[in-house]
């Protein structure tokens, strides 16, 4: 069996060739283990083989009495677990409600008596061959999880990394841990309309024939460039795809709904914002910080929320007098060590790296000298929201989970707003806001909107409104902090009323 990085975990599915194989691999075994003690160890001295007459002898038995009683016989129980026990040792587990199970039964029992007579014949003097060793069948599904998984690492963060492995391993549990070479066409089209109509989180049509099949190409091809699969990559005979009308296709949609003022009033007053509050444990219980000011700072800046809470000291500064925030991956310099339990930061693409004029309102409402605080207590690349930090020892860590789970199941379900509502919906009032600004002879230059939100492109329903940005962008410094605040300042948030300033807020004294 091909083994590449741990032991197949994921049952077999037993088909014809696998029972041959297996079977195969028990007959060379018991004859090769012989060969070893007979021709090239020892050899057996009268006590010996006597011994070895005897263990063939019962093992006859056993399975003479599972041919002739099948489940009646008091071998079969024992006979099983020794089937199950090989098939372990083979790396290739089964489960004993596989359809076929029963059909490797009688046929391990047959190579069984084969094997234990072949040892009895040489006993007697007679000549009995060892079987050339099984050539390995292909390789199966499970294989590739793990040779996917490093190969992904090189280029995307972890949530792309988890989406991308979690669609090959729902391939798996669909059809099965079955051969690599064996999956077909019409295996695809049957999972991809499975996952489409769902009735357990069905996946759009947009989403199926768009990221779903070039994840499944990619990790066929891997295979094929790893030498386990030969032939064609199956995702390439797909000549159609499964369907949904342009209602389903809606309904699979998940919404993404920016907040109102009206929201975001309700939400500064809510008790996310009350300090003393008994509700929250663990890391956002402890970290007021995050509470207080990743709401404000996604508010003004419309950051994805991963933005801010990888944030370090290091990126808050000022560039010309201008109190600036450099939203990045990478530290310039010295590397700070964010974390021991190997999270690293991330951003999207290229173009959500930027460096951004601190909100006018930020400042007053005191961000700078939280930063500073954060500085002296922890040092230069202190982590400004230390909840971000994820468990030692976890599997996948990610920067920030604790508060991005915390958050979403707050507004969603405590607050009421909903589906489609959570950290995204900050962005989405940010870029509407933007919008709303835009208006003969305050319209933003062209590419200053991506600067300030980390698009790469022009949102489509702003194609119009806002000036988009060609090749030029590619050359220059760009806006500068002190450009890009006087239209950042244009953007009204009147209508929202705010906490209090975050030192007030803190020495609101405790209340029952």
């Amino acid at each position: 069996m091909i083994k590449i990085s741990g032991s197949v975990t994921e049952p077999r599915i037993l088909t014809a060739e696998l029972i041959e194989h297996i079977c195969a691999r028990r007959l060379y075994q018991w004859m090769r283990l012989d060969d070893e003690v007979r021709f090239e160890g020892q050899g057996y001295d009268e006590a010996a083989r006597d011994k070895l007459n005897q263990i063939a002898q019962v093992t006859e038995q056993a399975m003479r009495s599972v041919v002739a009683r099948g489940k009646a016989s008091t071998e079969w129980g024992e006979v099983l677990d020794v089937i199950d026990h090989w098939c372990e040792q083979m790396e290739c587990p089964v489960e004993r409600t596989d359809p076929s199970y029963t059909k490797l039964v009688r046929a391990f029992v047959e190579v069984e008596r084969d094997a234990v007579n072949r040892l009895i014949q040489r006993n007697e003097g007679v000549s009995a061959a060892t079987p050339v060793k099984p050539a390995p069948i292909g390789a199966t599904l499970s294989v590739m999880t793990e040779l996917y998984r490093e190969h992904k690492r090189q280029s995307s963060g972890v949530k792309h990394l988890g989406t991308s492995v979690n669609v090959w391993s729902r391939l798996i549990t669909h059809i099965g841990d079955v051969q690599l070479s064996s999956v077909k066409a019409s295996d695809l089209y049957e999972f991809f309309e499975a996952r489409m109509r769902s009735a357990d989180d069905s996946w759009s049509m947009t989403h199926t024939h768009g990221f779903v099949k070039r994840t499944l190409r990619e990790v066929f091809a891997l295979a094929r460039t790893r030498g386990l699969l030969e032939g064609r990559n199956p995702v390439d005979d797909m000549e159609v795809m499964p369907s949904l009308t342009a209602k389903e296709e809606r309904a699979r949609k998940k919404p993404r709904y920016p907040f109102s003022d009206a929201q975001l009033t309700s939400l500064f007053a809510s008790e996310w914002y009350r300090r003393d509050s008994r509700r929250w444990r663990g890391k956002m219980g402890t970290d007021l910080g995050a509470r207080y000011w990743v709401p404000l700072v996604c508010l003004f800046h419309g950051n994805r929320v991963r933005e801010v809470l990888q944030l370090v000291a290091s990126d808050v500064g000022t560039r010309g007098k201008v109190p600036v925030v450099h939203f990045r991956a990478e530290l310039d310099g010295e590397q700070a060590d964010l974390t021991d339990s190997g999270a690293t930061r991330s951003v999207k693409n290229e173009a959500t790296e930027r460096v951004v004029p601190l909100h006018p309102t930020l400042c007053k409402l005191g961000f700078v000298e939280f930063v500073k605080q954060r500085r002296q207590a922890d040092g230069e690349h202190a982590m400004l929201f230390p909840s971000s930090l994820p468990a030692p020892g976890g599997k996948t860590p990610i920067l920030g989970r604790a508060y991005e789970q915390a958050f979403l199941r707050y507004v969603r379900d405590e607050l009421g707003f909903g589906r489609g509502f959570g950290n995204h919906s900050f962005r989405h009032q940010l870029e509407d806001r933007i919008r709303d600004a835009q208006r003969p002879g305050c319209q933003w230059p062209a590419g200053m909107v991506q600067a300030y939100t980390g698009r790469k492109r022009v949102r489509g329903q702003d194609a119009g409104r806002v000036a988009a940005e060609g090749s030029e962008s590619a050359y220059g410094r760009g806006h500068t902090p002190a450009v890009l605040l006087q239209y950042i300042e244009t953007l009204g948030f009147a209508d929202v009323a705010l906490p209090p300033a975050f030192a007030a807020w803190l020495s609101v004294s405790k209340t029952a």
